[in-house]
C-alpha cells in the first residue's frame, strides 16, 4: 500500500541522508588534517598517534554522553526542532577548531562540543525513521540515511584533501561549517515533519494504517520502562555487536589516511584515491544487504556471514605489500562491513516500543560509539606503528559475526 502522496516519506531519507553527510564531514576533518598537522608542528611518530588517537577519540566521549543524556531532552522538542538547533551547533563547533587550533586543550575541547551536538543526530533520525516507515521498509529507509556515512568517507578525502594541501588544513573545517548552515539546515527546514498525521497530505486512512503497523518485538508493553526494555538479552547483545563495529569500522577509517601516507610511503596529495576507493563499495554493499535483509527477513545472519568475510579480507590487507593489493582487499572488507550497517538500526527500532525509540537509539548508540568510537583509534593504531597486534581487529570481527549469529536465535529478524 502506497500510504502516502508523491512518496513524500523517501524526500525525508533523502534529507537526512544529506545531513549524515555532512556532520561526518565535519567530525571526518580531523583524520585528514593530522598529517598535516604533525609537519606543522613537528611531532614525532609517537605523537602523532598519541595525539591524533586523543584527537580522534574524544569527539566519541562527547558523542556518547550527548546521545545518553542529551536525547531524552531533545525528545521532548521532536526531531525537527532538535535537528534545526544541533545543525547550527556543529558547525559553529566546526568552524571554532580552526580559529583555536594552536592551542591544543582548546581543540580538543571543539572536538568534545562538536561530539556533543552531533550525539542526538542520530537517535532522532530514528525516531523520524519508525514514525514514517512500516517495519518491512525500514531496513531500505534506514539504509539511504546510513549510506550518508559511507558516501562521506568515500567522498571527504576527495573534497578536503586537495582543499586542505593547498589551502591550509584549516580551510576545510571552515568551509564545512558553511555547508551545514547553507545546506543542511534548509532542507530541514523545508522538508522534515516529525509524524506523517503533522503533515497535510497524509489521510485518515494512511494515519491508521501507520498506526497499524508499528510494531514492538521487545516482549514487554509499549508502556514498559526503558531499562526493562534494554536489559533483555537481545537488546545487551546487540549493544556488544555495536560496540565491536565501531571498534573495526571507526578505527581502520580514522588511520586510514595516515596509514597510507606513513607506512606506506604514499605523498598526501596522492592519498585521496586510494582513501575513498574502498568506500565505492560499501554503497553497493548496503544496497545489496539491505534488500536481501528485508527480503528474506534474516537481516543479522546476512550481517554474521559478512562479518567473518570482513575479518579475513582485513587480516589479508594488512599482510600485503603491494598498494594495489592493500586497496582491493580494504575494499572487500568494507563490502562486507556494510552488511551490518543496513541492519543495525532497524534492529534497534525493532526492540523499543514506537514512543521510546529516540531515546533508546541514543542510549545504544551513544554507549555503542562512545566505548567503540573511543576505542578504536587505539585498538586499531598498530597498523601505523610496528604492526604487532594487528591480528587483534581480525579477532573482533569474528566475535561479531558470532554474536549476529546469536542474535538472530533471540530476535528472528
Amino acid at each position: 500500500m502506497q500510504y502516502l502522496k508523491e512518496n513524500y516519506r523517501w524526500r525525508i531519507c533523502l534529507v537526512l541522508f544529506v545531513t549524515v553527510l555532512v556532520g561526518f564531514y565535519d567530525r571526518l576533518n580531523i583524520t585528514f588534517a593530522i598529517p598535516l598537522m604533525a609537519q606543522e608542528y613537528g611531532w614525532s611518530d609517537q605523537q602523532v598517534r598519541d595525539n591524533g588517537s586523543l584527537l580522534m577519540g574524544i569527539f566519541y566521549l562527547g558523542y556518547g554522553l550527548a546521545n545518553i543524556f542529551l536525547t531524552p531532552i531533545a525528545s521532548r522538542f521532536g526531531p525537527r526542532k532538535t535537528l534545526l538547533v544541533v545543525i547550527v551547533l556543529w558547525s559553529l563547533f566546526t568552524a571554532l577548531g580552526a580559529w583555536v587550533s594552536q592551542f591544543m586543550m582548546l581543540l580538543i575541547a571543539t572536538r568534545v562540543l562538536l561530539g556533543l551536538s552531533e550525539g542526538v543526530h542520530f537517535p532522532m533520525m530514528a525516531q523520524l525513521t519508525k514514525n514514517w516507515f512500516t517495519l518491512h521498509e525500514r531496513a531500505k529507509a534506514n539504509s539511504i540515511w546510513v549510506s550518508g556515512i559511507f558516501v562521506a568517507v568515500l567522498t571527504a578525502p576527495l573534497l578536503l584533501v586537495p582543499m586542505m594541501a593547498n589551502f591550509g588544513w584549516r580551510s576545510g573545517f571552515v568551509v564545512l561549517a558553511l555547508i551545514g548552515l547553507v545546506v543542511s539546515l534548509p532542507l530541514v527546514y523545508l522538508t522534515i515533519h516529525d509524524k506523517p498525521e503533522q503533515h497535510n497530505k497524509v489521510s485518515s486512512q494512511e494515519r491508521q494504517y501507520l498506526a497499524d503497523h508499528h510494531d514492538y518485538e521487545g516482549g514487554l508493553t509499549d508502556n514498559s520502562l526503558l531499562w526493562q526494555v534494554m536489559t533483555k538479552p537481545g537488546f545487551l547483545l546487540l549493544m556488544a555487536i555495536g560496540i565491536c563495529n565501531n571498534i573495526v569500522a571507526l578505527g581502520v577509517s580514522s588511520w586510514l589516511p595516515t596509514y597510507f601516507a606513513t607506512e606506506k610511503g604514499i605523498p598526501y596529495n596522492d592519498i585521496a584515491w586510494l582513501v575513498a576507493t574502498p568506500y565505492v563499495f560499501s554503497l553497493f554493499g548496503i544496497a545489496l544487504w539491505s534488500y536481501l535483509g528485508d527480503k528474506h527477513n534474516k537481516r543479522t545472519i546476512v550481517a554474521g556471514v559478512g562479518y567473518f568475510m570482513c575479518g579475513i579480507m582485513l587480516s589479508l590487507a594488512l599482510d600485503s605489500d603491494t598498494i594495489w593489493q592493500v586497496a582491493l582487499l580494504f575494499s572487500a572488507a568494507v563490502f562486507f562491513i556494510s552488511s551490518y550497517n543496513a541492519c543495525e538500526f532497524a534492529m534497534v527500532q525493532r526492540l523499543l516500543p514506537k514512543h521510546k525509540v529516540a531515546t533508546g537509539a541514543g542510549i545504544y548508540n551513544g554507549l555503542t560509539t562512545m566505548i567503540g568510537g573511543g576505542l578504536g583509534p587505539v585498538i586499531v593504531s598498530p597498523i601505523i606503528g610496528d604492526g604487532e597486534g594487528t591480528w587483534i581487529v581480525s579477532v573482533v570481527c569474528a566475535i561479531n559475526a558470532l554474536m549476529l549469529i546469536a542474535v538472530y536465535r533471540t530476535v528472528k529478524y
